[in-house]
């Protein structure tokens, strides 16, 4: 059975980590599916992960295959029991869509000679790239809910409840990913019919109002959508925005119609939210909003693709925000990632790619330290592209874009090579498979600092390009809502050890007892429902932050002024730096003494009854400023001022946040996390520098590990351990990581000969060892290693001895 709550993912009540790598059955011959899934097991992961392709199973139209009659890899049944008998969970992921770098997105080329109509055109009636197909045309969903009944009873019998080893369907993929990327809504006879009915029923009598041209009829519907003009050009992309969430929802909900009709029930849906470009995070936000409404659905367990490549301080606080943003709107299931890239490039498919071997372990590492509870290392075994059954004249003729040889960033290249990265992920994963029952249940703790997510800030998937209006706006708001913020202001946090978390303020009032302090990166435009929720959340004495341009319109360019009103401020037009202006900010107040500082962007305003911080270094005027309103207060920064996390150390003092730990000497390049659990508590440590370090460590409640020195390898990590009990073991913390513990021994990994263990036991006994010197006052032993490498730790009744 398999249940799942906010925070954790159960197999039969019990709280496991899902770790899993990817394996495409259909791309490798069938001698190497067992080697392969050893290799797999022998890595420390639990689960394989596949897409089910509908362009492989049926090719050509009617004619399925899942024995491997045609084409002996296509044998999913087989694959599916040698999952099973190799005591491994399977991630089944059946489409329609499965990118998986084939040709049609996995779509067999019959669906679209059959339905030319579904092909999307979009802006300018124009065709579009990536040949995406209408997911809400009738033949189109006619001939998908064909598919799912075929390959439902394939996979109904090997679910977990039935006995199998299927631990979750995967609906689709990536939802929407190929109109926003190729900036090509779907426009349709059959999407402009939909907007048109979606249109007259959300204005009503209003629409003439809102639209130049009232909506009465298709026709007029695919003209509007296809070439908008300047006078409604944002409302139409946000209408455009709200019309899609709404249809995405209901294609899903297709898709688990015909899922359960078909028997494929009793297991968790998973959907996948694309949105990592050029290794960055900061446009995953846009993938949440197009799918924003299907967070609302039951059963449903939303999950993320990650991209990233080299681990940095940079690349971890997007990945760190963006998990953030995912529970702040998903707070119901736990965090899962169903593509996490895996290896360190393509096994010299792209040189160019080509990343550090410890950047995967890194990113796990922190996925763990967030919560996640679903890890798919995608790909882990590359494979070949068969030759399509019917030829097409498209210069080689496979199944995939890649051609006959498909790597793709994989753990093991096609040849069951391994790649660079494989020998630290398997420490890694190791280590988190033996702790499984210790560790399955972790939930992440963060400080009580929230940073304010509204979704429609980043409903930007569809600018008109003929638009300079619409391209200027999506521009401004791409640049305040995360360009400028998650690079400068949030890293500073994370580098100070102020570990925030996000609020989804679009959809929950703003509790002040849930959220002590917000940051709230605006720009130019904002929703007026989002400020007037900001000005109450003040009133009701709550401690804003703002960050960006200040907002004086709504996101369909009226004019909306309602927070910098209660405010009391009245902006500047943006300066930014160019090759002969050089925008410069000086401190003062609680910044007095601190120099001059050269920012790429400033906004001076005028402020009434405010205590200035930060003013331009030429004209004097106010850039940042702490403003009191009723109960609560407000602090604007109207700059950014680069990388400098002692400032903003400052600024949360100010409004009585202290960082969650404090180390010495000060290390900026370390991440230090907190996550707890039924059995105990963790401190995860990632070091992104290149070079070996070391300090001391304390919390809010003071030092932590008695005051001992924690040693981090360069570009490594420590999932250190505290106030652990589990069977007999009391282990008060550890310096060094744990790596297995069952009831008669603890087994650790030891970097360094300056570590210690400690452990309470009553009226305990330590024998001499080579292995370690012990400590013991009262109850409580302390180990010390003699020298690194493993340590186990071995107890027989009260008497503890090592080797």
């Amino acid at each position: 059975m398999i249940s799942l709550t906010d925070s954790n993912f159960l197999i039969d009540g019990r709280p496991i980590t899902i770790l899993s790598g990817e394996v495409h059955y259909f791309r490798l011959p069938k001698h190497a599916w067992r080697p392969t899934l050893e290799a797999l097991k022998a890595t420390g992961m639990n689960t394989v992960s596949t897409y089910i392709p509908w362009l492989i199973h049926e090719e050509i139209e009617g004619q399925y295959d899942f024995s491997g009659k045609q084409h002996a890899e296509n044998d999913l049944i087989s694959f599916i029991e040698l999952v099973q008998a190799m005591d491994l969970y399977l991630i089944a992921r059946p489409g329609p869509f499965v990118m998986a770098e084939l040709k049609n997105e996995g779509i067999p080329y019959w669906v679209r000679e059959k339905y030319p109509e579904a092909i999307s055109r979009t802006w300018n009636a124009q065709s579009v790239m990536t040949g995406t197909l209408d997911y809400s045309h009738p033949g189109f969903q006619q001939e998908t809910r064909h598919w799912f009944q075929k390959v439902s009873g394939v996979l109904k019998p090997y679910l977990q409840p039935n006995g199998g080893p299927i631990i979750g369907v995967q609906l689709d993929n990536e939802v929407g990913m190929l109109s926003w990327v190729s900036n090509s809504p779907d426009i349709t006879p059959t999407t402009s019919r939909l907007f048109a009915n979606w249109l007259v029923n959300n204005y009503g009598d209003q629409l003439p109002m809102v639209y130049p041209k009232a909506i009465v009829d298709p026709i007029q519907a695919l003209g509007l959508m296809a070439k908008p003009t300047d006078d409604y050009v944002l409302q139409l992309e946000y209408d455009l925005g709200y019309f899609n969430r709404i249809r995405f929802k209901d294609y899903i909900n297709n898709l688990i119609d015909a899922a359960k009709s078909a028997g494929l029930s009793d297991v968790p849906y998973f959907i996948n939210v694309h949105g990592t470009d050029q290794e960055r995070g900061e446009t995953f936000p846009i993938g949440i909003s197009q799918l924003y409404d299907l967070f609302q659905l039951k059963d449903v367990l939303i999950g993320t693709d990650i991209y990233f490549g080299d681990f940095t301080m940079m690349s971890a606080t997007h990945l760190y925000t963006l998990n953030r943003f995912m529970q702040a709107v998903d707070g119901h299931w736990p965090l899962s990632t169903l593509e996490f890239n895996a290896s360190s490039g393509n096994n010299t498919d792209h040189v160019p790619l080509e990343t550090d071997a410890s950047a995967l372990a890194l990113k796990t590492r922190l996925q763990v330290a967030q919560g996640t509870k679903v890890i798919n290392n995608y790909l882990f075994r590359g494979g070949y592209n068969r030759k399509l059954a019917v030829p097409v004249n498209d210069g080689n003729s496979r199944v995939g874009i890649h051609g006959w040889r498909h790597g793709f960033g994989s753990l093991l290249n096609p040849e069951g090579v391994p790649a660079s990265s494989l020998p630290t992920i398997k420490d890694v994963t190791q280590k988190l498979n033996h702790l499984q029952t210790l560790m399955g249940d972790l939930r992440a703790d963060n400080l009580p600092i929230k940073v304010g997510f509204y979704p429609d800030l980043f409903m930007t998937e569809s600018v008109y390009p003929n638009s300079q209006l619409a391209q200027a706006q999506a521009d401004n708001q791409a640049i305040n809502r995360a360009q400028r913020p998650w690079n400068s202001l949030l890293r500073a946090l994370l580098a100070t050890k102020l570990n925030y978390d996000a609020y989804d303020i679009q959809s929950q009032s703003l509790d002040i007892n849930k959220v002590p302090v917000l940051i709230m990166a605006t720009g130019k435009a904002m929703p007026e429902l989002c400020q007037k929720k900001l000005v109450a959340y003040v009133k009701a004495g709550g401690r804003l932050i703002l960050t960006g341009e200040l907002p004086i319109q709504n996101l369909v360019g009226q004019p909306a002024t309602q927070l910098i009103d209660y405010l009391g401020v009245r902006p500047e037009p943006v300066k930014t730096e160019r090759w002969d202006y050089f925008p410069t900010i000086i401190g003062e107040n609680f910044l007095e003494g601190v120099p001059e500082v050269r920012v790429t962007f400033l906004q001076s305003f005028a402020v009434t009854n405010g205590t200035v911080f930060w003013r331009e270094l030429m004209t004097r005027q106010p850039v940042g400023a702490f403003i009191r309103r009723d109960h609560g207060e407000a602090a604007i920064l109207g700059a950014d001022w680069r990388f400098e996390p002692m400032f903003y150390l400052k600024l949360l003092a100010h409004f009585g946040i202290k960082p969650q730990f404090e180390l010495l000497p000060r290390q900026s390049q370390i991440l230090v996390l907190a996550t707890g659990g039924c059995f105990g508590n963790f401190i995860h440590i990632l070091n992104t520098d290149n070079s070996e370090t070391q300090f001391k460590i304390s919390d809010l409640t003071g030092s932590l590990f008695n005051d001992q020195w924690i040693h981090v390898p360069a570009k490594d990590g420590l999932i250190l351990p505290t106030d652990v009990q589990y069977f007999d073991w009391q282990l008060d913390f550890a310096t060094v990581e744990l790596s297995a513990i069952d009831k008669q021994q603890l087994v650790f990994d030891v970097h360094h000969v300056d570590s210690v263990i400690q452990l309470t036991i009553t009226d305990g006994q330590f024998l001499p060892s080579q292995a370690a010197w012990a400590e013991i006052k009262g109850e409580t032993m302390s180990i010390h290693p003699k020298a690194v490498g493993r340590l186990v730790v071995e107890r027989q009744g009260q008497i503890v001895y090592s080797n």
